[in-house]
């Protein structure tokens, strides 16, 4: 009785292996994708970071 794995088993660890790494990919994508608006918002913050924040008016 031997542990030989057969062309069906393989072609659905193949197929379990390649949805695991599309989903690692997506998950990757998302967190970068995260991370640039994070630092495209600290930009905009630190361009002018009390701009917005007061009215000034005089009378």
């Amino acid at each position: 009785m031997g542990l030989s794995i057969s062309s069906y088993q393989m072609q659905n660890l193949t197929s379990v292996k390649l949805a695991l790494n599309v989903s690692i990919l997506q998950k990757s994508m998302n967190q970068d994708a995260q991370s640039v608006e994070a630092v495209v918002k600290m930009m905009e913050q630190s361009v002018t970071p009390g701009k917005g924040s007061n009215i000034d008016i005089k009378v």
